[in-house]
Order: structure tokens, then sequence, then C-alpha cells
């Protein structure tokens, strides 16, 4: 069984503050039109795909192919209004969901993995206090997800070194990793990984992992044990360390490019897969 598995945001879903890149020209009017809204938030537009990628992740759904892979819990990613896919993984791999519903077995394999680690409660100790996690400026909140992991919400504005180190070694005491992106930080227990999550649904239904996309070092572990991999241009993981192969597009347009590829890789287009951009 051939599996595809991407990440939903900044990879395929794309949330209205990031539809273009940074510096780049507004989107023309044309261009807006084409926009399909899969996400809504107090009532307002958030999140969006162009037509022709939501026509190819509609078809990559209904194939079963396509597996997203994402750190949103079950209720977030069962809030965006895209297809109904027989595997969606949530919480970083945590949780799978089959056809809506969770998985109890996968779920007791989580458990017992995590169990190995420092709890949650003890790392959320850390958070209040003089030098807690959110006692700095550029810390705009803590949020915990599903009781599972953590994530900082950060203002984007510089990270001081110092606290990004104690924040790494903080993780390190407690056997968690800590993924430092420019608007959050997530602190999650080591065995919590969206590999672990693919690993085990590859196991349940002797698929292989053909093929991923990704933006956040999260995808990392994911992107570099499947055949082929493909990052946004201008994504946190493009534009620090990632040597593999970029999106031509960015924003919104790279979704379309990353649904299309799949598309092409899983045999559902008759146009060959497209060349991949370098660095």
């Amino acid at each position: 069984m051939t599996v595809l598995a991407s990440d939903l945001d900044r990879t395929l879903v794309w949330s209205h503050r990031r539809l273009v890149a940074p510096g780049a020209a507004p989107m023309t009017a044309d261009e807006v039109a084409d926009l399909v809204c899969v996400e809504e938030l107090q009532g307002e537009p958030w999140a969006f795909v162009t037509r022709r990628a939501w026509e190819a992740i509609e078809a990559l759904a209904a194939s079963g192919l396509l597996v997203p892979v994402t750190t949103r819990t079950p209720a977030q990613a069962l809030r965006l209004r895209l297809p109904r896919f027989r595997h969606l993984l949530c919480l970083n791999g945590g949780v799978l969901l089959v056809d809506g519903e969770p998985d109890p077995e996968h779920a007791a394999l989580t458990a017992a993995a995590v169990a190995q680690v420092t709890p949650l409660a003890a790392v959320l100790a850390h958070r209040t206090g003089p030098d807690g996690l959110a006692q700095a400026p550029h810390v705009r909140g803590v949020r915990e997800a599903d009781g599972t992991f953590l994530y900082l919400l950060l203002t984007g504005d510089p990270v001081p070194a110092d606290w990004a180190a104690g924040l790494a070694a903080l993780a390190d005491d407690v056997d968690w990793t800590l993924a430092l992106e420019q608007t959050k930080a997530y602190l999650v227990p080591r065995p919590l990984t969206k590999q672990a999550g693919v690993d085990r649904l590859l196991a349940r239904t002797g698929g292989r992992l053909v093929a991923a996309a990704g933006d956040s070092v999260l995808d990392r572990p994911m992107l570099e044990a499947a055949d082929h991999a493909l990052v946004p241009r201008h994504s946190y993981l493009a534009d620090r360390d990632w040597s593999g192969a970029l999106t031509a597009t960015s924003g919104v347009a790279a979704g379309e490019e990353i649904a299309r590829w799949f598309l092409a890789l899983g045999g559902l287009d008759e146009q060959p897969v497209p060349a991949l951009a370098g660095r």
C-alpha cells in the first residue's frame, strides 16, 4: 500500500495571514476569487486552499492514499472543512482517526510510549513563577494540547538565545523535545513524533511511505523516512538547514503544488511528476 503523508498547516492548508510569502506581491483579485475557505474561527474565514488544490485533495482522500499528519488536536483537525480521510494522524502522531473516529489500539500504544518519560503535569510546573516558561516578553501564552504536549505562543519577535537554551535544557532534563519556530515553541514528549505515528500506521496496513511534505522541524523525521520529500519554499524548515527539494512557489500556491505533486506520485494524475526546485 502506498502512503502519502502530509502536514496540514502551512503545507496543504494556509491561514489568511500567510497566503503569500512575506514581502511578496499581494494576491490578485482573480487569485483571491479562486480560494476555497476550509476553516472559520469565530465566524471569520481563517484558512484556505486553492480550487485546484481542493480538487487534488478530494481525489487523494477518495483514494485513501493521503494521510494528513498534524499537531492539531482531533477537534481542531475535524474543524477543517476538508474531504473525509480514511486515516488522519493528530496530536503529532499520537492519535489516529479512522474515518473520523479515534483508534483505541493506536491510543494505547501512544500512552505506553509517553508513560516512559516525565509526565505533562511535571513539565507544566515550569510554566509559573519568575522563571516560568511564559514569563518572557516574546511569549503570548502557554497552551496544552489535549493533555499531551505543550506549545508556547510567541509574538514573532527575536527570541533571546539564553531563553531558547534554557528551554532546550528543560526539554532534555524531562526527556522531551523542543521545536522552536517563529510563532510557536513546541515541547513534546520524546516518543511522541509524527514519524512514530506513521510507523504504527504502516505496520498495521503493510504500507510504505512513498512521499511526505511538511514545513516544520517536527516534520523532518517523517520527511527523511519517505522515498520522496517536499518542503514549501520560505517555510521555517526551508529557511534553516533543509537541503532537500523545495516547492517552486510559496504560500497557498505551494499548497496547490504539493497537492498536485502527491496526485502525480499516487498515480492519480496523467501529467508527469513536476520537476522539484532546489535551493
